[in-house]
C-alpha cells in the first residue's frame, strides 16, 4: 500500500472543544500561576487531595494502642514515628521528590510507566514514529531510541514493569474498598460517646451515608463545598490539639527521633507491629501524586507544608499528650480527646468529621474511575460504560458498573466487620504495598527519564525503599488477620487485567502479522484507466460532456476483485473501517468485500491509537493519507491520550471529512452534503480459538478472555455513535 501526503492539522469545534479547553488549561497549570495563583489553586487542593490522609486522626492511635498504653515511652515512641513518618513520607519523599515525575501534568503509577515507556521508545499499544508530531510529546527522549537503554534491550523488564504497574492499580482499587469504610464509621463511632444508647445503630447509619453517597454520583454540583469543609476540619484538628497540647507541653519532646529509635530497642521485636498502626497516618499519600493532573506541584506543596502538615501534626501531638496524662481515651483516641464529650461544640466535631470522611470517600470513588478508565484506554480492564458529568472538565467521569460494584461491595465490608478498629487490621497492606512500587519505579525514572547517575536511583530506593519495605513488612503481620481481603481483590483485579492484556495483544499480533494491501484485493482502478482511454481516443468531446462523465464516474467509481475478476461497485455514503493494526487494510474490510462486493464512495481504514501521553491537542488528533493510487480510500490514525474518552460521533466525521477534503481536492463535494450522507461503521468482532495443541494453561486463559469479551461492552460502546449505523464483521482466530 502506498501512501502519500498526511494532514496532521484539524481545527477544533462543537463538542470536542471541551478536550481542547481541559487540555489547554492543564498546559497552562504547569506554568507558574503566580503567587496569588498558586495559593488559590492551593486551597482548592485541600479538598480533593487531603481527604484520606486528613481523616486519618480518627483511628490511628486507637488502633496503635488497642489497650491503654501502660508506659509513657510507648506514647512518646509511638508519636515520634507519626511524626517522622509524615515528615519523611509524605513531606519528603512525594512532595518534594516524587512530584517531579509528572507526565505533562499527570501523575500516579500510569504516569511513571508512560514516562519510562516513551523515554524507552516504547509504544503503549500499536505505537508509530507519526507519534514524534504531537505537539505536546516533549518529553520524548531520542536518544533513548538511537541508543536502546536496558527496558527496551530486554522484554523480560518490560513486562516486569507492566506487571508492576498493573498491581500497583490494582492495589489501589482494593483499598478504595475499605477507605469509605473505615472513615465513615470511624465518624459514626463518635455519636457513641454521647449517646451510648445508639451503639448498635452505627453499623445502620453508616450504610445509610455510603448509600446516598454512591447515588449521588452522577452529579458534581457539591464539589464547591469541598475545599471550604475539609479546610474547616484540618483548623478543627490543629485547635483541639493545640488545646490538648496545653494540658501536657512536655509532649513535643516527641520531635526528637530518639524516642522513636528507643522504643524499638526497648521493645525489640515484639514493637515491629506498631508500623503497621504509624502507617495510617500517611493514608492517602498516592493521591498527592495521583491527583497532580488537577492541580500543580507548587500548588500541592505550599498546602501540604503550610496546612495539611502543622495541622495533623498539632492533632497527632494533642492526642499523645492526652494519652500519657489519661491512657483510658485509647478506647476511641480522638472523641475521648475532645474538649467537651457532651456540649454543642462536639456535635460540630461529629458534623465536621462525617462531612470529612464522606469527602475522603468521594475523592476515592473519583480516583477509582479514573483508573478504571486509564486501564480500559491501556488495553488493561474490559470496557464499561463511562458517563460524562460535567461538560466543562474532561475528567469528571461515572462509570455505573463500577459504582454499583463499590457500593456492594462497601456495604458488605462495613456489616462485615461491624467496627473501624477491625477494619483497621485490614488496611494498610495495598498502601504499603503501592508505596514500595512507586520507590522502584521512580527510582528507574531517574535514570531513564532523569539521565541522573545510577549512584543517585539507588540511594533514593535503598532509603525509601527500607522505609517502605518496613511498613510492608508489618502489614503483612495482618494478613492472617484481615490483610488476606484486600490482596485477594488485587490479586483478582491483576489476574483479569493481565488476562484481558493478553487477549488483545494476541488479536493486535495476529492482524499485524495477517495484514494485506489493497493491490492484493483490488485488480484496478477502472475511472482512472477509462479517462485515460477516453482522453486518448477524441481529444475534442466538448467540456459539457467531460463534466457529464465525471459526475457519472464520482457516483459509481468501480473496482475489480483480483481473485474472481468480479466487479465491486462503490455506493454513496461514508464507511469507516476499523482496525487494531496500524498499517495495512483492517481484517474485517477483507472478510467484509468476499460477501458484500460493494464499498462506500468514501471509504476509511482507521486506526485508534492510545498513546503515552495524558491528552491529545484537536490539532494533533487525526494522521490523513491518501492510499497509493485509489481514488476516496484513505487511511487514517485517530491518537488519544490515556485519560482521554474515545469520541467517534457527529463532530469528529465532520472534522475527519474536513482532514480528507484538505489533502483531496476530489472529496470535497461530499463535504457540502455531509448531513444527508450516509455513515457506516464497521468493527471487527474476532473471537479466540485455541488450536488443537494448545496447552492447558492457553485454553483456560482464552475462555477467561472469551468470558470477560462476552460480558463486557463493546469496543464501539462509549464512542457515541448511533447504534443503526454500526456493522460487526465476526471472525475467528486460532491461537
Amino acid at each position: 500500500m502506498t501512501e502519500t501526503k498526511d494532514n496532521n492539522h484539524l481545527k477544533s469545534d462543537g463538542k470536542n472543544k471541551d478536550l481542547d479547553l481541559d487540555l489547554e488549561n492543564r498546559h497552562k497549570i504547569q506554568k507558574s500561576f503566580g503567587f496569588v495563583g498558586n495559593f488559590i489553586l492551593a486551597f482548592k487542593t485541600i479538598g480533593v487531595i487531603y481527604g484520606d490522609i486528613g481523616t486519618s486522626p480518627l483511628y490511628v492511635f486507637t488502633s496503635i494502642f488497642p489497650d491503654p498504653p501502660t508506659d509513657p515511652r510507648d506514647v512518646y515512641g509511638a508519636l515520634s514515628l507519626i511524626i517522622w513518618s509524615l515528615t519523611i513520607v509524605p513531606f519528603l519523599k512525594y512532595v518534594f521528590i516524587i512530584l517531579r515525575a509528572d507526565d505533562n501534568g499527570e501523575g500516579g503509577t500510569f504516569a511513571l510507566y508512560s514516562l519510562l515507556s516513551r523515554h524507552s521508545g516504547l509504544p503503549i499499544r500499536g505505537g508509530n514514529s507519526d507519534d514524534l508530531t504531537i505537539a505536546n510529546f516533549d518529553s520524548m527522549s531520542v536518544l533513548s531510541i538511537e541508543k536502546p537503554n536496558f527496558i527496551k534491550r530486554s522484554k523480560f523488564v518490560q513486562r516486569i514493569l507492566l506487571v508492576l504497574v498493573l498491581f500497583g492499580t490494582a492495589l489501589v482499587l482494593s483499598d478504595g474498598l475499605l477507605t469509605p469504610a473505615i472513615s465513615v464509621l470511624s465518624a459514626v463511632e463518635g455519636i457513641v460517646i454521647p449517646v451510648p444508647s445508639l451503639q448498635s445503630a452505627t453499623v445502620p447509619i453508616s450504610c445509610l451515608i455510603i448509600i446516598c453517597l454512591f447515588l449521588a454520583q452522577r452529579t458534581n454540583r457539591l464539589a464547591i463545598f469541598f475545599a471550604p469543609i475539609v479546610s474547616l476540619w484540618f483548623i478543627s484538628l490543629a485547635t483541639i490539639g493545640i488545646w490538648n497540647i496545653s494540658q501536657y507541653p512536655s509532649i513535643l519532646k516527641a520531635f526528637n527521633p530518639y524516642y522513636a529509635f528507643e522504643y524499638f530497642i526497648r521493645n525489640g521485636s515484639s514493637s515491629f507491629h506498631v508500623l503497621g498502626g504509624v502507617l495510617l497516618a500517611i493514608t492517602g499519600v498516592e493521591a498527592l501524586y495521583a491527583d497532580l493532573g488537577h492541580f500543580n506541584r507548587i500548588s500541592i506543596q505550599i498546602s501540604f507544608a503550610l496546612f495539611a502538615f502543622p495541622s495533623l501534626s498539632l492533632a497527632y501531638l494533642g492526642q499523645g499528650a492526652r494519652l500519657v496524662l489519661d491512657p483510658a481515651v485509647s478506647e476511641n483516641t480522638f472523641w475521648l480527646t475532645l474538649p467537651s464529650t457532651d456540649g454543642p461544640l462536639y456535635w460540630i466535631i461529629l458534623i465536621l468529621a462525617t462531612l470529612a470522611t464522606i469527602i475522603a470517600s468521594q475523592a476515592m470513588i473519583c480516583a477509582t474511575f479514573s483508573l478504571v478508565r486509564q486501564a480500559m484506554q491501556l488495553d488493561c480492564l474490559p470496557l464499561l460504560k463511562i458517563v460524562h458529568i460535567s461538560k466543562k472538565i474532561e475528567g469528571s467521569i461515572y462509570i455505573p458498573e463500577v459504582n454499583y460494584l463499590l457500593l456492594g461491595s462497601i456495604l458488605i465490608i462495613i456489616i462485615a466487620f461491624q467496627h473501624s478498629s477491625n477494619l483497621t487490621v485490614a488496611y494498610g497492606v495495598a498502601v504499603a504495598s503501592v508505596m514500595l512500587i512507586s520507590t522502584a519505579l521512580y527510582a528507574i525514572v531517574i535514570c531513564v527519564v532523569f539521565n541522573l547517575p545510577v549512584i543517585i536511583a539507588i540511594v533514593f530506593f535503598l532509603v525509601f525503599g527500607f522505609i517502605d519495605s518496613a511498613f510492608l513488612g508489618s502489614t503483612l503481620l495482618k494478613v492472617e488477620s484481615g490483610g488476606w481481603f484486600t490482596l485477594s481483590i488485587a490479586i483478582l483485579l491483576l489476574f483479569v487485567m493481565l488476562i484481558w492484556r493478553w487477549g488483545t495483544t494476541l488479536k493486535l499480533k495476529y492482524e499485524l502479522k495477517n495484514k494485506t494491501r489493497l493491490d492484493d484485493i483490488f485488480a484496478n482502478n477502472f475511472p482512472e484507466q477509462e479517462a485515460q482511454e477516453s482522453d486518448s481516443e477524441d481529444s475534442d468531446q466538448t467540456d459539457e460532456i467531460l463534466q457529464t462523465i465525471e459526475r457519472q464516474k464520482s457516483k459509481n467509481i468501480r473496482l475489480q476483485l483480483l481473485d474472481t475478476g468480479f466487479p465491486v461497485n462503490r455506493l454513496p455514503g461514508i464507511g469507516l473501517f476499523y482496525k487494531e493494526a496500524g498499517m495495512g487494510v483492517p481484517l474485517s474490510f477483507c472478510h467484509f468485500i468476499r460477501h458484500f462486493p460493494a464499498v462506500p464512495e468514501i471509504l476509511i481504514f482507521i486506526t485508534i491509537r492510545p498513546i503515552s501521553i495524558p491528552l491529545v491537542g484537536e490539532e494533533d488528533r487525526l494522521i490523513v493519507k491518501k492510499v497509493g493510487h485509489y481514488e476516496k480510500i484513505y487511511q487514517v490514525t485517530a491518537r488519544y491520550g490515556y485519560t482521554e474518552n474515545i469520541y467517534q460521533g457527529e463532530e469528529f466525521i465532520q472534522k475527519l471529512v474536513t482532514a480528507i477534503c484538505e489533502i483531496d481536492s476530489k472529496a470535497e463535494t461530499i463535504l457540502g452534503n455531509l448531513e444527508n450522507e450516509v455513515i457506516t461503521y464497521v468493527v471487527g468482532h474476532q473471537k479466540l480459538v485455541a488450536q488443537s495443541n494448545s496447552h492447558w494453561w492457553e485454553r483456560v486463559f482464552l475462555e477467561t478472555y472469551s468470558f470477560l469479551v462476552e460480558n463486557s461492552r463493546k469496543i464501539y460502546a462509549n464512542w457515541e455513535i448511533p447504534i443503526d449505523n454500526i456493522i460487526e464483521v465476526g471472525m475467528k482466530i486460532s491461537i
